[in-house]
């Protein structure tokens, strides 16, 4: 009586293959829930505060990064049990190849950060480092405007990554006891 009321295109719905599928799905969901899995978290930072001098671009998504985590930026030196000093910022383009009548084919940008830092107990300052991030791009001349946006997505990316960089140096860095 039950069968009789099923049409063919809903009893082809529910076939076993794709009971089979929809099974497989759920035991994936439940092992991923089940084994602890999480999307990664950025290392935590052993300073509570943290003074930021000099200027680059990334400063105010560092500062962002920093608050988020719950790290205090203080506006003076005294405050922070961590002085971070952005020496200097760098954007690159060097020419990566040519064709064989000299027109630009491929460009390579470089973007790098120099930093130091000091913890309120150090007497100096570290040595200067260096994060740096490098992306290769094809460039053609009839395509100018997407290529300039093709060019300021990826100073942006590499901006990301060395901000990321310098975060994790940072939670790497231990509170002078």
């Amino acid at each position: 009586m039950l069968f009789t009321r099923l049409t063919p295109s809903l009893l082809t719905r529910f076939s076993p293959s794709w009971l089979l599928q929809n099974c497989a799905w759920l035991v994936l969901m439940a092992a991923l829930t089940s084994c602890g899995f999480q999307l990664r978290q950025p290392s935590p930072i052993a300073f509570k505060s943290v003074h930021i001098s000099g200027s680059a671009s990334i400063t105010k998504t560092l500062v962002k990064s920093l608050t988020e985590q719950g790290i205090k930026v203080a506006s003076s030196p005294e405050d922070a049990e961590l002085q971070i000093d952005l020496l200097k910022e760098e954007n690159e383009q060097r020419i990566l190849s040519l064709s064989g009548t000299g027109v630009v084919r491929e460009y390579e940008l470089y973007y790098r950060v120099h930093y130091r830092t000091k913890a309120t107990g150090e007497p100096t300052w570290s040595l200067p480092l260096i994060m740096e991030s490098r992306r290769d791009y094809t460039y053609n001349d009839a395509n100018l405007l997407a290529k300039q946006q093709e060019q300021k997505m990826l100073t942006e990316s590499m901006q990301t990554d060395v901000l990321n960089g310098i975060l994790r140096r940072l939670s790497a860095l231990k509170k002078a006891e």
